[in-house]
């Protein structure tokens, strides 16, 4: 975790005074760091130390992306990836719009579970709107120790998190919250409305960042077309009507799998359903999870096939 110390995700080590290390030969000069500070940082600054951060995750987001995809003669990707570290501070960052792509996304503060001074967290805190919205394809995001907080409107269709299209991407120790004591849940935790790929979701938390109820009506919501190859697993999925739902669309679910996870109510919530799979196709896995819910597994296709060693209330489960 980065509250002290030497800070270390994967291999890349983030040192006091901000110098980072661990990249590697393999990642050359073009390779840049940005520094986030909302309280400290600026617009004008280039975010290359913690003396010159930047202000904004999203102005960070927009260097980054010119600078990959514009090195000379060079438009693409080659032999560059970058990273972007934000200071938790005691104010919220500005909500995004998009997600920097090929790019470590490093989170410098307290752990993501709470509220508070300290926490890099993203989104309108009393607000009902989203922390993330974002119509682009997201590819190669490495996120780590960020917490995305909003949305507390049933009624409405408000995602704290709603992304169209993302491949080969790990987010760890992430956060996806409501605010305080909304007047009602959110719509969704996380919804995911295009083509997902390769994606691996590890220890993520979905809440409320200071209550036991109010969490999201919908955890995660799984409604494109293809969720292949990818796994969530050790994660606290949190849902009202459902914590996890796949779509009847969602044909092309090979090779993924949630395992070892929470997936059910919060609080004084019991779910409905802990998971409602509607694919007529579905082949998504489900091992070792221990499901909270009237319903916990609802598997349209070959229920008793995908799920293995679940458990409810102490019991192994099948499909309904």
């Amino acid at each position: 975790m980065f509250w002290k110390g030497i800070h270390k995700f994967n291999r890349i080590e983030v040192a006091p005074g901000g110098a980072a290390y661990g990249f590697g030969e393999h990642v050359n000069s073009y390779r840049r760091v940005y520094y986030v500070n909302n309280i400290t940082g600026s617009s004008a600054n280039l975010g290359t130390s913690w003396d010159k951060a930047m202000d904004e995750i999203s102005t960070a987001v927009t260097a980054s992306e010119v600078h990959r995809k514009d090195r000379g003669s060079v438009t693409t990707n080659d032999y560059i990836r970058n990273v972007i570290v934000v200071q938790g501070t005691g104010t919220p960052y500005t909500k995004l719009t998009t997600l920097p792509l090929f790019t470590d996304f490093i989170g410098l503060g307290a752990d993501v579970r709470g509220s508070g001074t300290g926490i890099v967290s993203v989104g309108e805190w009393t607000s009902r709107s989203y922390a993330l919205l974002t119509t682009d394809t997201i590819r190669g995001l490495n996120m780590y120790n960020i917490q995305f907080q909003g949305g507390n409107d049933v009624a409405g269709s408000v995602a704290i998190m709603k992304l169209t299209n993302i491949f080969r991407s790990r987010w760890e120790d992430c956060a996806i919250m409501t605010t305080g004591v909304p007047t009602a849940s959110p719509a969704y935790g996380l919804r995911l409305i295009g083509s997902v790929g390769g994606l691996h979701l590890v220890n993520v938390f979905w809440g409320n960042q200071a209550s036991y109820d109010g969490i999201a009506n919908i955890g995660m919501s799984i409604e494109g077309t293809t969720f292949h190859n990818s796994v969530v697993e050790g994660c606290h999925i949190a849902g009202v009507a459902a914590a996890v739902k796949i779509a009847s669309g969602c044909v092309n679910g090979w090779g993924s799998e949630f395992k070892d996870n929470y997936i059910g109510g919060d609080g004084s919530v019991i779910a409905t359903i802990g998971v409602d799979d509607d694919s007529t196709t579905g082949t998504i896995h489900f091992s070792r999870n221990s499901i909270g819910a009237t319903a916990p597994l609802d598997l349209e296709n070959d229920g008793t096939g995908r799920a293995n060693g679940d458990t409810a209330l102490a019991a192994f489960v099948t499909n309904a």
